[in-house]
């Protein structure tokens, strides 16, 4: 009842899997992460954890101009946020009313001090004890310190996640199900990050409601909010520069303008100090008076530095080459040295053997912090961030010139120009990362390249995943004509990846066509794109309003012309909403709308039909009708509607649109047949559904592992009926596990499914004695059950209260215990 799939662009984004319930410990159990472009999965960025041993940071007096504001290097005593670590020590103690597996968020703009805060709290928690584990995003080889089991003396676990809201949303997922997380003992997570939106609110929720994980979160304050408190700290960071600087002066030390409140962050003011203690031996020399002239001078600095080496022959490169090389390792780096020489021929610095003197000249002036990588990028990062804005043309700072050459590098990184696909997938994942992150403070960066490469290629909006998608659609002129350039790019179907932003953009271009056409059938048609959107993000209050819009659009369409066309439009909103209101619980009225459908369609599908198109809407309109009259205990007539889509998504051409209806119609008239007693006839049937949805799950697990999931709890309920308890547990032990990792996804969407199948598997376990199991997933269900119940109790509230039978009758030790049969069914795929 919509196009053929095949006929939508395939995405590039990331694609998400595991092998099992890692979250719970599980041996073995990694999750797994890739870029895809289209079917195929190209690299595997995978995260590294690293023990964070006391370091002894390099001597100051060896550090150039820029590198004494890197928070690595500890140069500035550390000062204040004595509130936030008072907070920090007692988030750490262990104590019997808080739990031991705790996460907490810190989120602040760049340069307010989030690294040296933590930095600062990790020294804390190794003095008392506690292991300390650093998280990165790059992959690399392994820590063996890192992959070994708890020291015997060790309080407990802390991990430090630094730029959590520039991880993929699958790569933070894995390492949240890092059995190193879950061993015995406390382990807290530190997440600092620049900004809060989908990524945590998707996270927050999964960590709490599937993880269960206690988590936490506070936005940093300015270090510095009123200028008494800056000027004070601006003449701490002075006086501690000065004895680093050569020929530097304190007394001749200028205090700027500090009435911005830019200066309340700590980096700003440590470079407000750096940069007036650097000019403070010549009195000739203008003092720069806003942050970006300060970084315009540092970064002339840089400039000097490069050509002192190529003066003293540390280096061999020019300055031109060196620069490019620069803002490659900020779009880019760090990376593996193969990747290293792609991008530097990629950014265009010469012949290949100029391409690797480049990269080592480059490594000699930003040695690598790590072994065998290449292209370390300009620190402290915000340093970086202002040398990669100030390069590109359309800035209005006139005493830094930008590039003429940057927007071809980044033009080239952006496309993966010349590179293997594994390596262009990651550097333009990497580089469109930086350069929106960059874009939203600098929107000449935006105008300049990011924009016009968005529109120039809109397929590369999904590159980076669902996160940075959210960040370009914040963009402010990005308008409804390069959203509706991006929109066929997005996963045509469910991806747990891009499900909420999808919905976002997707409503956006709705209200704007809507404004525009008059036309019942286009808005019928716009109703029901924005309501699949919602479903599958899991609004199902929302989902169901588009649906009435759309039903009301269809009828309205068909009394201004009777045709196939909308008739077949009215039927297909009809069959939708059927959808909406069974997943609302609202049985009797979801049957009335498919069954007005498949009468609407049934004269069509007999006419001439070149293209099948009607004749598929009839099966998937049957199969809806199948599982309504189900749902009202009709089942004779639920049966002859689901051996008729059978029939239907059996007969023509197969592919893999024919496939996933097959399956779907056999998983739900499985049910029917076993509520007509039939249960080795409907243990076969959902095998063959089964089958069929491993296949195609194995090709695009993002998208049809839901739909293995309610076939495997169908298998499992089978597997019961006929007495085959144990099949029926392990059936249900692997829905569960999928469905587990679909709710780290997107809880909204999954949850109330995996409430159902753990409510299964429950009273399997109860059957074979594992009485305390069985006690734990019910009550685990009825939590889920509780909170949606709280938001809708109409519609959850008989879910609840057979839970609560059931677990009411384990505590009385009854047997046998009041076993429900939660059936799921399998939705239509195209609903």
């Amino acid at each position: 009842m919509n196009r053929d799939p095949s006929d939508v662009p395939a995405s590039a984004g990331y694609v998400v899997t595991n092998t099992g319930g890692a979250w719970a410990d599980a041996p073995g159990s990694v999750a797994i992460s890739g870029y895809v472009d289209g079917d195929v999965i190209l690299g595997l960025p995978h995260y590294r954890l690293t023990v964070l041993a006391s370091e002894v940071p390099r001597p100051a007096e060896t550090l150039r101009l820029a590198e004494l504001l890197d928070a690595r290097h500890r140069v500035v005593r550390f000062l204040g946020r004595d509130e936030e670590q008072r907070s920090l020590r007692e988030w750490l103690t262990v104590t019997g009313a808080r739990s031991d597996r705790a996460v907490q968020l810190i989120h602040a703009p760049g340069g307010q001090g989030k690294t040296r805060l933590a930095d600062q709290f990790a020294e804390t928690a190794r003095t008392a004890g506690w292991e300390v584990l650093r998280a990165h995003r790059e992959p690399g080889e392994p820590d063996r310190a890192a992959t070994r089991g708890p020291r015997p003396t060790t309080v407990g676990l802390l991990v430090l996640v630094d730029y959590g809201d520039w991880w993929p949303a699958s790569d933070l997922r894995a390492l949240f199900t890092d059995p190193r997380l879950h061993r015995v003992g406390p382990v807290r997570v530190l997440v600092l990050a620049r900004s809060v939106g989908y990524w945590w609110q998707a996270l927050r929720h999964w960590l709490r409601a599937t993880v269960g994980m206690t988590v936490g979160e506070f936005e940093l304050a300015p270090l510095a909010p009123d200028p008494d408190t800056r000027e004070r700290l601006f003449h701490t960071a002075a006086a501690r520069f000065a004895t680093l600087v050569p020929h530097s002066r304190i007394d001749a030390v200028r205090v700027p303008d500090l009435a911005d409140p830019a200066f309340g962050a700590a980096l700003s003011l440590q470079l407000a100090a750096l940069v007036a203690v650097a000019v403070s031996h010549d009195s000739t020399l203008r003092m720069p008076s806003t942050l970006v002239d300060m970084y315009g001078y540092l970064l002339d600095r840089e400039v000097g530095h490069w050509q002192q080496l190529l003066a003293g022959h540390a280096v061999t490169s020019a300055a031109e080459q060196l620069d490019r090389a620069v803002l490659a390792a900020m779009l880019a780096g760090p990376v593996p040295y193969d990747v290293g020489r792609a991008i530097l021929r990629c950014a265009d610095v010469g012949e290949p053997g100029r391409v690797v003197e480049v990269l080592a000249n480059h490594s000699t002036c930003y040695p690598p912090r790590q072994t065998g990588w290449v292209l370390e990028p300009l620190q402290p990062d915000r340093l970086g961030e202002a040398y990669l804005a100030l390069a590109i043309p359309g800035h209005r700072w006139s005493s830094y010139a930008p590039r003429p050459w940057a927007p071809g590098v980044v033009r080239a990184l952006l496309s993966g120009t010349g590179m293997a696909a594994p390596q262009a997938a990651r550097v333009r994942a990497g580089a469109l990362t930086v350069l929106v992150e960059v874009a939203a403070g600098w929107r000449h960066v935006a105008d300049t390249v990011v924009l016009p490469a968005l529109r120039d290629d809109p397929a590369l909006a999904t590159a980076a995943g669902g996160a940075v998608l959210a960040k370009i659609v914040d963009l402010p002129d990005v308008d409804v004509d390069l959203l509706a350039r991006i929109e066929p790019f997005l996963p045509p179907r469910r991806h747990i990846d891009f499900d909420n932003v999808a919905r976002e953009v997707v409503a956006r271009l709705t209200a704007d066509r809507l404004s525009r056409h008059p036309d019942p059938a286009e808005r019928a048609r716009l109703h029901i794109a924005y309501g699949r959107r919602l479903a599958t993000a899991g609004d199902r209050e929302a989902a169901l309003e588009q649906a009435d819009l759309a039903v009301a659009a269809g009828e309205a369409a068909v009394a201004a012309d009777t045709s196939a066309e909308t008739s077949t439009l009215l039927a297909l909103a009809l069959h939708l909403r059927a959808h909406r209101l069974a997943a609302m619980n609202h049985y009797h009225a979801a049957l009335a709308n498919a069954e007005r459908a498949v009468e609407l369609l049934t004269p069509l599908a007999g006419a001439a039909d070149e293209t099948g198109s009607i004749q598929w809407a009839l099966a998937e309109a049957l199969d809806n009708l199948a599982l309504r009259l189900s749902n009202v205990e009709s089942h004779e007539k639920a049966e002859a509607a689901g051996r008729r889509a059978v029939e239907l998504f059996s007969g023509g051409r197969r592919s893999a649109r024919s496939e996933r209806g097959l399956a779907g119609a056999l998983t739900n008239l499985a049910v029917i047949e076993a509520h007509q007693g039939r249960g080795a006839q409907a243990l076969a049937t959902v095998r063959r559904a089964e089958r069929i949805w491993r296949h195609l799950s194995d090709d695009e697990p993002s998208v049809y592992r839901p739909e293995l999931a309610l076939a495997l709890n169908t298998v499992s309920l089978r597997h019961a009926e006929l007495g085959q308890v144990s099949a029926a547990v392990a059936a249900a032990e692997e829905s569960a596990g999928i469905f587990r990792d679909l709710v780290r996804a997107n809880a909204l969407a999954f949850e109330l499914d995996l409430a159902a199948v753990l409510a299964n598997l429950s009273g399997y376990l109860w059957q074979l004695g594992r009485r305390a199991e069985a006690f734990h997933y019910n009550t685990e269900a009825e939590e889920i059950f509780d909170r949606w119940g709280g938001a809708n109790p109409q519609a959850y509230s008989l879910h609840l209260r057979h839970l609560r039978e059931n677990i009411a009758a384990m505590r009385a030790k009854q047997s046998p215990v009041d076993l429900r049969r939660w059936e799921l069914g399998a939705q239509s795929f195209n609903s």
